[in-house]
């Protein structure tokens, strides 16, 4: 029931991504037992700088319409870009000043790369029936669902999937009511989770 994309750079870089985490596999398989597909929120890149990285991405259609998140005392920021029919494509990056010093994301990208996705986040309608379904079949978290119910954006990572002995990706849940964004204290909040292990 994996989404399939007609651009072959988003089509591998989905598919390596669900080769690769666990958690991803499970929810896919879970939806092909219940017969239904799902959708692709977003998918998320870490790099070292977002402009070039990007380049690729605006070529294939892609577009920066000034949407741009701040994370100083994180030490990191991005940008979000929008191509009709395909996820939002979410790329971050360390600042390349002083308070970069602070971000997991350069020692990430010097492990990984900028060429594989960090997360996928699958819409769901109802995210507390999602975690449970997937509680339920081994897959753990790395802590509470952000946001509260009914609000404009709730989400939620499982735990890192390991590489190395280091967090490599995670599968995020999104469940959105009206709203199409992204807002800071969320996406902090999450990136701090990202750095817990799945047990082995």
């Amino acid at each position: 029931m994996l989404p399939i994309y007609e651009d072959p750079v988003i089509r591998c870089l989905v598919d390596s991504y669900f080769k690769e985490n666990e958690a991803a596999r499970m929810y896919d398989k879970e939806c092909g037992r219940q017969g239904r597909p799902f959708i692709i929120d977003h998918i998320t890149i870490r790099c070292l700088n977002i402009d070039h990285r990007a380049e690729e991405f605006l070529k294939k259609g892609y577009l920066y319409q000034n949407e741009i998140i701040e994370y100083p005392e994180q030490g990191w920021w991005a940008k979000v870009f929008r191509r009709d029919g395909y996820p939002a494509l979410f790329i971050d990056q360390a600042y390349d000043d002083e308070r970069g010093k602070m971000s997991i994301i350069p020692q990430w990208v010097g492990k990984f790369g900028d060429r594989v996705l960090h997360h996928a986040a699958i819409l769901v309608e109802d995210i507390e029936r999602s975690v449970k379904i997937l509680q339920q079949v081994g897959v753990e978290f790395s802590g509470a669902i952000v946001g509260n119910r009914g609000t404009r954006l709730r989400q939620i990572f499982t735990a890192s999937e390991v590489r190395d002995g280091v967090a490599f990706s995670v599968l995020e849940l999104t469940e959105r009511n009206g709203y199409d964004g992204f807002y800071p204290e969320q996406a902090d909040s999450l990136m701090q989770a990202s750095i817990k292990l799945k047990s082995k």
